[in-house]
Parts: structure tokens; C-alpha cells; sequence
């Protein structure tokens, strides 16, 4: 890794942390200040003004009866998604592609830095920006549930889901830095690399829709954050994470010895 060149990305795009972590943390504060054990089955009765299927694709089809429940299902059937998604693919484009048709990228490649660590620094960039998102955001969820709400939050299970939600979004952040690696203009990493993780999202948005469109789900790999079994079950949210950060090594290595060998068009 080029510690130059990881502060040259920091410096580039540290806003587009911020915007997505602040935003983020918008929903992580409503969580958290909005939770009443005494009030979550008024709360679910005025969800039954919306319409069945929209409730049950930003999971807030059923809130949960303690503190983990509430916060799982407002921020991880949606929110804790999307918004780290919008920086995947944001930025896995901009660390190879768009360097590699704007140019800039022969420029990089006159200097010592071999193309080798140029790949992995801009890999260790993408990872290392998702998990500051998560680590700034729930941390403030765990100091503020610990203040508000005293011995409520049961760490175990919901570092389990925090766990399981990042390694996901690492492997969807690898498609993006893969196609990033294999194509030299930025329309085709974008098509591919931002596509497929979006697509992977409808599929499991469509999938909680209806029972019938159930199938669905086994074309996201976001199926697999299933909210009420990583909670009743720490372990096998750590099983299933580890499983998902093996995938994630196999993308972003492949992109890194795709782009060391390509011919490039520079």
C-alpha cells in the first residue's frame, strides 16, 4: 500500500464520507431518540396507514419489542443499505476507471508506484471509507442508547448485524472496484459496477414485497442480512459475515491482478 497516495484519495473524497455518514446519522439519532417500548404498538398501527408491501420492503413491517428490534428494523432493512451503497459506488468508480479515462492514471504510473499498489491502496481506500461510515454512526447509536437507554442495547447481537451489513456491502463494493479494475472508461464501470449492486438491491426489496416474488432474494446477496436471525443468533451472523469477507477478498483481488495485467488504454 502508497501512503501518499491513500491521503491523496482521503483528501479527494473525505466529503462524500461525511455527506453519507451525516445522513446516516440523521436516521441512527431518530432511532434511537424515537424508541418507547410504551408506544411501539401505536407506532405500528400508524404504519398500517401505508401500503403493506412498501412496509415490508423498508422493513417496517414489524419494529421489534425491545431496543435492538426497533433500531435493527428502522435503520438495517433500508437505511443502513442504501446510503453506504450510494458511496461504494460513488467512489469504487472514481478510484481506477475515471483516473484511467481522464488520463491522470499515466501520470501515476511514471512514479515508482507499481500498479500493484496502486490497486491495493485504492481497494484499502474503498473498504477502509465504508467501515469509518459505520464505525462514526454506530458508535454514536451505541453511546447514545447507553445514555438514553441504559443496558438495553444487547452489544453482541447487534455488532453481529453491524458485522454481517458491512461484509455485504464490502462484496458489493467489490463488484463495483472489480468492473472499476477491468473497464478503462467510466460508463462501462459505472453500467457494471454500480448495476449489479443496485439490481441486487431491487431483487431484495422485491422479494419482501410478496410472498410469490419470495425468489427474488436469492439474487441479492443483501438477503442474507436477515435482520431477526443475526439477532437471536450472534454466531451465525459471524458465520455468515466471515463467509461474505471471503468473497470480498476474492472480488477485490481479482481486481487488483485484473488491472496489474490489462493493457491499458493510456
Amino acid at each position: 500500500m502508497n501512503k501518499t497516495l491513500f491521503l491523496v484519495d482521503l483528501k479527494a473524497n473525505w466529503r462524500v464520507i461525511l455527506f453519507v455518514s451525516l445522513v446516516f446519522m440523521i436516521y441512527v439519532l431518530t432511532s434511537v431518540l424515537m424508541y418507547d417500548p410504551d408506544s411501539i404498538e401505536k407506532l405500528e398501527q400508524m404504519f398500517t396507514l401505508f401500503p403493506e408491501g412498501m412496509l415490508k420492503a423498508l422493513g417496517f413491517d414489524t419494529l421489534g419489542t425491545d431496543l435492538n428490534g426497533y433500531v435493527a428494523h428502522y435503520l438495517y432493512g433500508f437505511i443502513a443499505i442504501i446510503f453506504p451503497l450510494i458511496y461504494i459506488i460513488v467512489i469504487a468508480n472514481k478510484l481506477i476507471a475515471k483516473h484511467v479515462d481522464s488520463g491522470s492514471m499515466a501520470y501515476l504510473l511514471t512514479t515508482p508506484v507499481t500498479r500493484v499498489k496502486v490497486a491495493v491502496t485504492q481497494a484499502v481506500f474503498h473498504v477502509s471509507g465504508l467501515i469509518l461510515i459505520f464505525l462514526i454512526d454506530i458508535g454514536v447509536l451505541v453511546l447514545l442508547s447507553s445514555a438514553v437507554f441504559p443496558g438495553s442495547l444487547k452489544l453482541a447481537s447487534f455488532l453481529s448485524l453491524n458485522f454481517v451489513t458491512i461484509m455485504t456491502l464490502t462484496v458489493a463494493g467489490g463488484i463495483g472496484f472489480l468492473f472499476s479494475c477491468m473497464c478503462n472508461d467510466s460508463r462501462n464501470s459505472l453500467a457494471f459496477g454500480a448495476g449489479i449492486p443496485v439490481a441486487f438491491f431491487v431483487f431484495k426489496m422485491v422479494s419482501e414485497i410478496d410472498a410469490k416474488l419470495e425468489g427474488f432474494k436469492y439474487l441479492s446477496v443483501f438477503s442474507l442480512i436477515e435482520i431477526d436471525k443475526i439477532l437471536a443468533d450472534p454466531a451465525y451472523g459471524l458465520g455468515v459475515g466471515f463467509i461474505l469477507l471471503g468473497v470480498s477478498v476474492l472480488l477485490y483481488g481479482a481486481g487488483v491482478i485484473i488491472f496489474n495485467k490489462k493493457s491499458l488504454a493510456i
